[in-house]
């Protein structure tokens, strides 16, 4: 039988487990407005890992391929919107992010993102658009 003391050390840790991924889902939220709103490749960068794996309507591409894009693009013309987020722990270290963005381009994305060297990195990314 479980004692009250096993118990409330239980209750105690699933608490605090609870605290410390809510803490992780704010600043992965963060993170990623914070990659909505970057431009260059310089910006982006230190956000994903060296061996992400992303696929979009364009097909599949890969770090290199998303920092070049990063360089070509335009100046956002307004604030970036996303929101619908929810994040989904797998453990401590790996999380899977959804939301949808309305600015600059409509559409879903899924993040999963891993802590690296205890930093968040995008490790895959996959994005569909939102049909108008």
């Amino acid at each position: 039988m479980i004692t009250t003391k096993i118990l409330g050390s239980l209750v105690g840790l699933l608490f605090f487990a609870g605290i410390a991924n809510a803490d992780d889902t704010n600043a992965l939220i963060e993170l990623d407005k914070k990659w909505g709103e970057s431009e260059g490749a310089d910006a982006l960068a230190p956000l994903l890992s060296d061996d992400i794996l992303t696929i979009s309507v364009e097909g599949l591409a890969a770090k290199a391929d998303m920092l070049e894009a990063a360089d070509e693009a335009e100046p956002a013309t307004g604030d970036y919107d996303a929101g619908d987020y929810q994040v989904n722990f797998l453990s401590d270290d790996v999380a899977v992010m959804v939301h949808s963005t309305q600015v600059p381009e409509p559409h879903w994305s899924m993040h999963v993102w891993q802590k690296l060297d205890g930093e968040w990195r995008v490790t895959a990314s996959a994005s569909v658009p939102i049909e108008e």
